[in-house]
């Protein structure tokens, strides 16, 4: 049961990890861009934000799944030991 916690500790930190070197790639690019694009500045922009958008959302799926894996498998766990005791 520890390596699961470990695991999605892990794998949390990880993600969390991602999302702000996406928002901080994402920021560093704004300053850079040339004022003379203007049209694309709000093109990109919303392409940026589109892509946060899916990333966040897949993200958050993820840790969803992640959530009811880790209660399906607790529940499990404690349902054979209850039904393991149990037993005369």
């Amino acid at each position: 049961m520890m390596d699961w916690n470990s695991n999605t500790e892990q794998y949390l930190r990880q993600l969390s990890e991602l999302q702000r070197g996406i928002f901080t790639s994402w920021a560093s690019m704004m300053p850079n861009m040339p004022s003379s694009n203007m049209p694309n500045v709000g093109d990109t922009v919303a392409n940026n934000l589109k892509f946060q958008q899916q990333v966040v959302t897949s993200s958050l799926e993820l840790q969803a799944m992640v959530a009811r894996l880790s209660i399906e498998t607790q529940k499990q766990f404690w349902e054979s030991y209850f039904k393991m005791l149990g037993r005369p």
